[in-house]
């Protein structure tokens, strides 16, 4: 699209006018003004960014990404808000799992320390979160220990490698 196009070269301008601009050392006033707009400019974007996101989710429909002729990708991710966890029972199930997970089943000999299986623990936690994904590919349903919100879509670009 032609205007995309122009519209970064007129960024790249603004950044070669901003690099002089600063250059001349400005009052500090001057440049906070000056912040103060591009704030305004990044926040308008966002808001073009967003609704054309909008659109590009609608479109993908049940696609989970799609991937350009110059290798970058845009994928589309599903996610619940979470709270209300239940982190007692939650992580009771985590660690009977990580303790079945650690028997040999062919011959009944542990194969992880009770400190292994502690540090395994941070596969499926962190310090402020469950990690969702890591939960379920142990068999845990999240969602069966904390008070789920509303589904949210979003749109992840990926640059090329």
């Amino acid at each position: 699209m032609n205007a995309l196009q122009s519209f970064n070269q007129a960024i790249l301008d603004l950044d070669k006018d901003l690099t002089e601009y600063i250059r001349s050392e400005p009052d500090l006033a001057d440049l906070c003004a000056t912040l103060v707009a591009l704030n305004r400019f990044k926040a308008d974007l966002a808001t073009v960014y967003d609704s054309v996101s909008v659109v590009v989710s609608e479109k993908m429909a049940q696609l989970p990404e799609v991937l350009l002729p110059d290798g970058s990708r845009v994928e589309k991710k599903v996610a619940s808000d979470r709270r209300g966890w239940k982190h007692e029972p939650l992580v009771l199930e985590v660690a009977r799992r990580l303790n079945n997970m650690a028997i040999d089943l062919d011959t009944g000999e542990i194969t992880m320390t009770t400190e292994e299986m502690l540090v395994k623990l941070l596969d499926f936690i962190q310090p402020s979160y469950w990690r969702v994904k890591e939960l379920g590919k142990i068999g845990i349903n999240a969602d069966n220990y904390c008070e789920v919100g509303e589904t949210k879509e979003s749109i992840i670009v990926r640059k090329a490698k």
